[in-house]
């Protein structure tokens, strides 16, 4: 596998797992440590990223435009979070980390979606509230009384987050268009150093 397919495996994998963590420790309610652990697969990416400062643009983006989004559906009544808000009106602190962590993939795992925002609108539309109701399910956010509403809500609002995040994505990407961690050269098929 070359350098790029294994960043791409690896940046899938901090999110999945990021996503687990979150989702499964607030459900569990264990929001705090959870929060921590996804915080702690944030910084390992920023580690690996060649160019921190810049991808730490994006995350930083997407975590402020997740407060915005999350705090608009508490607020319309959409969408509660009942483990782990340090205020009714805002998002907890788990939630925020995975707004970073989608980020994450923006740049790598997600790069095929850069400048496809059709695309990227209707792909964030349905697995944005597809990913919310997996939430909920799991028990880690309640909907309110009226699902398809708040369905149609989140899916709306992440249209709109797809295409505002791709476009930050394009501006703060790597000036040489690198597309791996650290760890590889883009032809290398495995560590540096192996």
């Amino acid at each position: 596998m070359s350098g790029q397919a294994w960043t791409k495996l690896i940046n899938f994998a901090l999110f999945q797992g990021g996503w687990m963590v979150c989702v499964l420790g607030a459900a569990a309610g264990f929001p705090w440590p959870a929060t921590l652990a996804g915080s702690a697969l944030v910084l390992a990416h920023l580690a690996l990223v060649r160019q921190p400062g810049r991808e730490a643009l994006l995350l930083g983006a997407s975590g402020l435009l997740g407060l915005l989004v999350d705090s608009l559906h508490i607020g319309t009544g959409v969408l509660f979070f009942p483990i782990g808000s340090l205020h009714p009106a805002v998002p907890p602190p788990w939630i925020l980390v995975l707004w970073l962590q989608f980020a994450m993939t923006l740049h790598y795992a997600l790069a095929w979606l850069a400048g496809r925002y059709l695309l990227a609108a209707v792909l964030g539309g349905v697995s944005g509230a597809l990913a919310y109701g997996a939430g909920v399910r799991l028990g880690a956010a309640a909907f309110g009384p009226d699902m398809l509403r708040c369905l149609v809500q989140i899916g709306v609002s992440w249209c709109v987050v797809m295409v505002v995040l791709l476009w930050i994505a394009a501006r703060t990407g790597d000036d040489d268009g690198h597309r791996t961690y650290r760890l590889f050269t883009e032809e290398q098929g495995a560590p540096n150093g192996r």
